[in-house]
């Protein structure tokens, strides 16, 4: 709180709402009897229509009221639920629970877009280059797609404009995130539940293990997967946990092993144990290792290597790796063994050379027979959410063949100064020392820069920032880490600037030449 004391030539800091320690919104600070007064009464009559409907639906439609009321008054709480739920449901097949809808994206639009309203007027928090580029990719992955189905006249409805506007739900959960968490106490939770929230997801991958049709039915009947019944999983077992894939699953899994590390290797409290981190990770890391996925691997061990650097903890990066290699061999030696055999097992005339992975000489084979030729044919503004006639195998494989499918080049470039701002905005967030909690974005800034860098040759083989499990943990670590910076510099009590920076204004004040 402000002391009260005029320094001499300092400049009154602009009054703004004020936001106590646990981020009170409008709606305690500034109570509007009224207002309250008449959405009861319009909560009570939906609620009342609905219980006529069907009884279920009308507990829903409570439940839900009960949880808007709570995040508009306490916008942290929507942070934690939207950091803990949308993750791990991501994969979630739209219908369950919600008809027509998919969970995640439900929570994201309603939670989202009540913690983007209550949040102070004067909070404003600005538009950086990341930000304009985000919004550029999801209005062109719009527009374009628009104007594909106006072109081929494929018509417009629900199922046609529902994935056009599904990547402006990553926009919402970035900036919904960054608003919300306005003290470090509330940061260092939202990313406790981040990493709490995967260790389900890991008992889940590990109960795969046992071929229970119990397991199996029941994420199939959530995700909607028809994955378990294909030979290549009966003959070989990979983990997908809340997943419809297990490609999808390492997506995830990797960016909670970098965020993890991330907090461990530069020092930030959680409310949890180091301990517990740690447990954790071993968690993922072998959860990681049962989705057999080589790329996530593989990315996890370089992303890990490269924090260590940027830390600099060169001389302990040896360690880990030992150590690292060691849990592989332990924990899943046999299994990726078995799973590189059927990467590299040739058949006699099959002509297909050795030293290449099947999956990759595959993906090659479906680009350059069907994708490539489609994109040639439309190159500035794609194809939209459809596929032309001359394409058997509808998945892209890759999400740089994704983005020139829905927009041609132009998204393309889009999509490039995307992930250049992402990685740019999270290295000068990482290298901030002007806040007063350095260390979270320190760890999120490394965490998110890194995945960015991994994330080059891993979209090459597979759409991960398209497919769910990966975008929307890293858009929630994006978010905390643009929050630290954000309200890092205010003080969460009285709006003006943090101490240290009043301190140094202060200081230059009282310096300064009197006349």
């Amino acid at each position: 709180m402000s002391s009260g004391v005029t320094v001499p030539g300092e400049v009154p800091a602009r009054p703004r709402p004020e936001p106590d320690e646990a981020g009170t919104a409008w709606l305690l600070a500034r109570p509007r009897p009224g207002l309250l007064v008449a959405a009861c009464i319009f909560g009570a009559a939906m609620i009342g229509a609905a219980v006529a409907r069907k009884p279920l639906d009308g507990l829903a439609l409570f439940l839900g009221l009960i949880v808007a009321t709570v995040v508009a008054a306490r916008p942290a709480f929507g942070a934690y639920l939207l950091t803990l739920v949308v993750p791990i449901t991501s994969g979630f097949e739209k219908g369950f629970p919600i008809p027509n809808v998919n969970l995640s994206e439900a929570l994201i639009a309603v939670v989202g877009m009540i913690l983007l309203l209550v949040a102070p007027r004067r909070a404003e928090f600005r538009w950086q280059a990341f930000d304009w580029m985000l919004f550029a990719f999801c209005g062109g992955w719009l527009v374009l797609g628009l104007l594909d189905a106006l072109d081929m006249h494929t018509g417009l409805s629900y199922s046609t404009i529902d994935p056009l506007i599904g990547p402006f739900q990553f926009l919402i959960l970035y900036r919904a995130i960054a608003v919300s968490l306005r003290t470090k106490a509330e940061r260092r939770t939202a990313i406790a539940c981040l990493l709490v929230a995967s260790v389900p997801v890991d008992i889940l991958a590990f109960l795969q293990q046992t071929r229970a049709h119990l397991v199996n039915s029941a994420i199939a009947h959530v995700t909607g997967g028809s994955i378990f019944q294909t030979y290549n999983y009966l003959q070989f077992a990979r983990a997908t946990g809340p997943f419809p894939h297990w490609t999808v699953l390492a997506g995830y899994l990797i960016v909670i092993l970098l965020i993890g590390f991330a907090c461990l290797v530069f020092g930030v409290e959680l409310p949890i144990s180091r301990r517990a981190v740690g447990t954790i990770l071993l968690l993922n890391a072998v959860a990681l290792i049962l989705t057999a996925e080589i790329s996530a691997i593989a990315g996890a061990i370089a992303g890990a290597i490269l924090i260590g650097v940027w830390a600099g903890k060169r001389k302990q990066m040896v360690r880990w790796l030992i150590t690292g290699l060691i849990v592989t061999a332990v924990f899943g030696g046999t299994y990726l063994v078995k799973r590189l055999d059927t990467e590299f097992a040739t058949q006699a005339g099959s002509g297909r050379n050795p030293f290449v992975p099947q999956t990759i000489s595959f993906r090659w084979q479906v680009w350059t027979g069907q994708y490539f030729p489609a994109i040639i044919e439309r190159p500035l503004i794609g194809w939209g959410q459809a596929l032309p006639d001359t394409i058997n195998w509808p998945y892209t494989e890759s999400q740089y063949v994704t983005v020139l499918m829905a927009g041609g080049i132009p998204l393309l470039v889009v999509f490039g100064g995307e992930m250049v701002a992402l990685y740019g905005q999270s290295r000068r967030q990482a290298r901030r020392k002007d806040l007063e909690d350095s260390a979270t974005p320190a760890a999120l800034g490394n965490a998110v820069a890194t995945l960015v860098v991994v994330l080059v040759p891993m979209d090459a083989i597979y759409p991960y920032m398209t497919s769910g499990g990966l975008p929307e943990p890293l858009f929630v670590a994006a978010g905390i880490a643009a929050a630290c910076v954000y309200w890092g510099r205010r003080s969460p009590i009285s709006g003006t600037e943090s101490n240290a920076e009043a301190d140094l204004q202060a200081r230059a004040a009282l310096a300064a030449p009197k006349l």
